[in-house]
């Protein structure tokens, strides 16, 4: 059985993380400045994987999260991986990162996401939209609430109101 204790240092990693993600980035330099730091974060984060120190469901939840603000198919399927044995052990938020990080792994495949968890934001529109394509047909009925996924326009709803605080 993992230890109780998390790890403060992923824990500050992650806070970092989220607090970078308060903000909308429309211009390529801000955006470039957020890629930067969240590849020097999933390095940290790898260092910490490599030497065990990654090991209880609030740590595996915190390195999802990170490896979901990745840029390449791996870093989505590590954060699908992590999410997983999160959830596993009990950690509720991580059902829900383990459907957006299949989602964001299945599209950076150039698959359909099956959830419905990812969006993006329209600088032209000033808000957000869902990423095309879904394909939800292959899902069970109680599926999306198992994992506690809400339904597409109330996710939409939601983003785009904290875009008018």
């Amino acid at each position: 059985m993992p230890p109780e204790t998390d790890n403060l240092k992923l824990v500050e990693v992650f806070q970092e993380d989220q607090k970078d993600r308060e903000k909308i980035y429309d211009n390529p330099q801000q955006v470039a400045t957020l890629k930067e730091r969240d590849t020097a974060r999933r390095k940290r984060v790898m260092v910490m994987m490599e030497l065990g120190e990654v090991k209880t469901k609030n740590d595996l939840y915190h390195a999802a999260v990170i490896f979901q603000h990745g840029e390449r198919p791996v870093d989505y399927l590590t954060s699908h991986r992590l999410a997983t044995l999160s959830a596993l052990l009990g950690h509720r938020t991580s059902r829900w990162m383990l459907a957006a990080s299949l989602d964001r792994y299945l599209m950076s495949i150039r698959q359909p996401q099956v959830y419905g968890t990812q969006f993006e934001y329209s600088p032209v529109e000033k808000r957000y939209q869902l990423k095309l394509p879904v394909e939800e047909t292959i899902m069970l009925s109680f599926e999306k609430e198992m994992l506690g996924v809400p339904a597409v326009n109330d996710r939409l709803a939601q983003l785009n109101s904290q875009i008018r605080k």
